[in-house]
């Protein structure tokens, strides 16, 4: 498993009648790339505010710290 940042966009009504575009983090631990898309795209608020994915990426290393996910 990795630990996958998927940086999404989406339009909120509620701010400039839905002008401008608002975009939020969302992590998700998922085997590759795909498995993280599908999982990100299952989240209520992803399909509350009708988001879409602006990019993906895998955390290994920050700030000189490897990323070890160990389940709980």
């Amino acid at each position: 498993m990795k630990l996958f940042q998927v940086h999404t966009g989406f339009y909120d009504p509620n701010i400039s009648n839905g002008f401008y575009e608002g975009h939020t983090n969302i992590f998700v631990c998922a085997k590759n790339e795909k498995e993280a898309r599908m999982k990100v795209k299952l989240k209520k608020e992803y399909k509350k505010f009708k988001m879409h994915i602006d990019g993906i990426q895998a955390v290994d290393v920050v700030d000189q710290y490897k990323v070890d996910l160990k389940k709980i």
